[in-house]
Order: structure tokens, then sequence, then C-alpha cells
């Protein structure tokens, strides 16, 4: 967890990311337009412009790792500062993943939409990195997980760390706040079953 996400155009709010982003996205393959985003993908995400305004921006999902060939795609909120690769990324670039909902597989590997009780748009905190890579520079980013609840906890032992809307600043700014926002009870979710 989180493994894959649902990022739906028909949402006003995120297709409004979607467009401001898009006219920028040269050499980049934004995965947003095709609903489903798996890890590797570029995608968007939220943080700080230059006047300290929120606004959205492209990072590929999962940090390339030591080993060749594996992508770190999340973190524990439990043990992100004491982590090498993630400490520092989350104590000065944090980011939040815009979504429609995430996905999990029961038992029984049925695919299921966990999605905002009010069908609003969920904001999940993350971290990104400059990395260098062979040919230049990459924007990667992180999603953080936490210990689910009882929403979630059937399916999955994590869930996504889920930011309040009105929060979202201060998650990405206030340091201090995003330590404690780490041990946050998350929102109860609405469960679908997502037909084949």
């Amino acid at each position: 967890m989180c493994g894959r996400y649902f990022f739906d155009l028909s949402s006003s709010e995120l297709k409004n990311y979607y467009d401001q982003i898009v006219p920028t996205a040269t050499n980049k393959h934004l995965r947003v337009g095709y609903n489903e985003i798996f890890p590797s993908n570029h995608v968007i995400t939220l943080g700080l412009n230059q006047e300290s305004n929120v606004v959205p921006g492209i990072t590929r999902w999962g940090f390339e790792s030591f080993k060749k060939g594996q992508l770190l795609i999340n973190a524990r909120a439990e043990t992100v500062e004491e982590k090498k690769t993630f400490s520092k990324p989350f104590r000065e670039t944090r980011c939040v993943f815009p979504m429609t909902g995430f996905y999990e597989w029961d038992s029984n590997k049925q695919k299921l939409l966990f999605t905002s009780s009010d069908n609003e748009v969920i904001f999940v905190g993350g971290f990104y990195r400059i990395h260098k890579t062979g040919t230049g520079f990459e924007t990667e980013s992180i999603i953080l997980t936490t210990t689910p609840n009882d929403s979630v906890a059937p399916i999955h032992d994590r869930m996504p760390l889920i930011i309040v809307k009105e929060q979202v600043k201060e998650w990405i700014t206030n340091l201090d706040f995003a330590r404690n926002y780490l041990k946050f009870e998350m929102p109860e979710l609405e469960r679908a079953e997502v037909k084949k």
C-alpha cells in the first residue's frame, strides 16, 4: 500500500490541476490522462512555487533504489525520519498527491476502490527529491502510509496518510505540523468493488 491510485478527470478539481500542468508537460507522459496511476508514472503532485503558493507540478512516482530496477514508492509514517533515503526529503520537500481514491485487493483478489465518504478529492501526504539520472535530473516522489483505520484495516495493514484539504499548505510548509500529523487518525473511507 499504496500501490495504485485513481485520478478521475471528471472531477473539476482534478481536471483543473491537469489543465494547468499539460502545457508544461513536454517530454513527460502524464499518466493521469488514463485514470489508473501506477508506480513510475509521471503524476501531478502539489507543492510550493517561488511565491509560496500551492500549485500543481509533475513528479515521477517512486524513488530509484540502490538496487537496479527497484523502485521505492511508499514510506512508513512511523519511521520516515529514521531512513536515510527519506529523512531529508521529508523534512525539506513535502508534497501532496491529489487523487480520487486508491486501490487495494482483498483476500479473494477482488479489486477495491477506497474513496472519501463525500466523493471529494483525497489529498495524500508525501515528499519528493531531485535525483540525478544518467540523462539529467528527475523529480521523484513518495507516498506516506500509516496504520489503517476501521474502513481499511479488514483489507490491508497500511493506508495512505490523508491530509485534510484545508491543511495542505500547512503540511507542505510546516515541519512541526507535518511531524505531528504523522500520528493523526485517518478519516473513514468508502469502499467499492471495481468491476472487471
